[in-house]
């Protein structure tokens, strides 16, 4: 409904609707955005079900003087993901868990002031930083949300974060041997902003996060209470800000960066405590009730980096590159096996009372791992006849590392893109495809996009996930589904 009714306003305005002048100079206002209804139809019926999303964005762009600019963006959506959805609402800095059905996402909204050599932007915005494509070793300013992560784009899983960017344009050296048109960007970067996180009941909650309702320790039966919530950010002070250098330039025909990081990990990490509770019961088989109360929250870890990019044309393929070497960040295990593997006790019948728990001791390992790592990618892309081409691989290596993680020590994942255009460009037929390694789990994305008029498209899709459980993606090979969407573009 959401979607139909934008789509049915906009569509009734003329292109004259989109830019407005404004009453100084020969300053404007200009617009665009998208409305869109998805649809996700899941085939193993053991698995959740999510709700047909609406969702409709809006960007906003005043010329405000001829050195000052304007540029906003919000998105509205309802249904989708959220299943515990109790209210409207706005997304804010905060939380990981928002269940908000419908909400209102302020994804960017700053002021960019132009001047000779310097650019500066202030205020919630996203970056854009790397040349790889969807795996940036070195794009680490914003958090993303992880709700429909395989379906949607990147832009749209980005977290806009309150930050200030500064870009100096450095002049070109006599010698020809020198780098050219380099720039250096600073970003600061106020406030820890989270992750956004699915619920445990949702689709997209990692399957290997999720507790089973009872597990055996030292021979009696535990029976699990699980709570996924909120974890308090870290303080908004300056000793917990972040920053971020980047020195962009070309040489020797190629476009390279250089990049240092020094803030908190806009990665997902999550953390598991566990406390425990007997009580005697004569009628169960060792006497004794056992059960648990299991929190699992997200955890936020700063981390530092340091990392290139390159970026060259050949024989009409563009050829690309980036690493990165990152230090303390923090690598999952199963919290699933985490729980399995707990020590419960020991426990005592001769202190139990049958009207009055004791609270017994709890070992757990944590969920956790801080790591040293390297982080690396290189692909490439060309049009062969009307076929586009995309082939890249990552890999992460975790340094020092003695423990047993979703991840292997050399994580190696392969990536491939195809797409082509039928029908005078009136049809789209794509394919991804992802396949890990070391993990032996793969992802397959076919997709056909029509135009069916100007400005409106209907995309078909099918998403197949295939692997070992113990896996980043494998583990959500209960997922595969199809989907529609209708999507108007003004």
């Amino acid at each position: 409904m959401l979607a139909a009714t934008a789509a049915g306003l906009f569509g009734a305005l003329s292109a004259d609707a989109y830019t407005l002048p404004l009453p100084w100079g020969d300053r404007r206002i200009d617009a665009d955005g998208r409305v869109e209804i998805r649809h996700v139809e899941g085939v193993d019926r053991g698995t959740a079900r999510q709700r047909p999303l609406g969702r409709a964005r809006l960007r906003v762009g005043a010329d405000l003087t001829s050195r000052l600019r304007f540029e906003g963006a919000v998105t509205g959506s309802a249904g989708g993901t959220p299943r515990n959805a109790d209210r409207a609402g706005a997304f804010d800095f905060d939380h990981s868990l928002q269940d908000l059905s419908p909400s209102l996402d302020v994804e960017e909204a700053r002021l960019d002031l132009t001047v000779p050599n310097l650019d500066v932007s202030a205020g919630i915005q996203k970056f854009a930083w790397g040349k790889l494509d969807e795996t940036q070793p070195n794009d680490l300013l914003n958090p993303e949300k992880y709700y429909d992560f395989l379906l949607d784009d990147e832009d749209e899983r980005k977290i806009g974060v309150p930050a200030l960017a500064v870009t100096g344009y450095v002049p070109d050296l006599p010698s020809s041997a020198a780098p050219r048109d380099l720039k250096l960007t600073g970003v600061w970067l106020p406030l820890v902003v989270p992750f956004r996180f699915p619920d445990e009941d949702e689709r997209w909650y990692p399957p290997l996060a999720r507790v089973p309702e009872s597990t055996r320790s030292g021979g009696v039966v535990v029976s699990n209470h699980v709570d996924f919530r909120n974890a308090e950010v870290p303080d908004r002070d300056l000793e917990n800000s972040g920053a971020a250098v980047r020195l962009a330039g070309y040489a020797s025909g190629a476009d390279f960066s250089l990049y240092y990081f020094d803030g908190f990990d806009t990665g997902p990490a999550l953390d598991v405590a566990a406390r425990a509770f007997a009580r005697r019961n004569p009628e169960s088989g060792r006497g004794v009730d056992v059960r648990s109360e299991i929190e699992v929250f997200p955890v936020f870890d700063r981390i530092r980096a340091a990392g290139a990019d390159l970026a060259y044309a050949v024989f009409g393929a563009t050829l690309r590159a980036e690493g990165a070497w990152v230090q303390g960040r923090l690598f999952p295990r199963s919290i699933r096996d985490v729980i399995e593997s707990r020590e419960v006790g020991p426990v005592d019948p001769a202190m139990l009372r049958p009207d009055v728990e004791l609270e017994v001791p709890v070992r757990l390992m944590p969920a956790t791992v801080e790591r040293d790592a390297i982080e690396w990618g290189a692909g490439g892309d060309a049009l062969y006849g009307d076929t586009f081409v995309l082939l890249q691989v990552n890999q992460t290596v975790v340094l020092h590392n003695h423990e047993s993680l979703l991840v292997s020590d050399r994580e190696t994942r392969f990536g491939l893109t195809l797409r082509r255009s039928f029908l005078a460009d009136g049809l789209e037929a794509e394919l991804e495809g992802l396949y890990g390694m070391q993990g032996v789990y793969g992802v397959a994305h076919p997709r056909v996009t029509y135009d069916l008029m100007d400005g409106i498209d209907v995309r078909l899709g099918f998403v197949a996930i295939e692997g070992h459980e113990q896996s980043l993606l494998g583990q959500y090979r209960e997922n595969d589904e199809g989907y529609v969407r209708i999507r108007y573009l003004f």
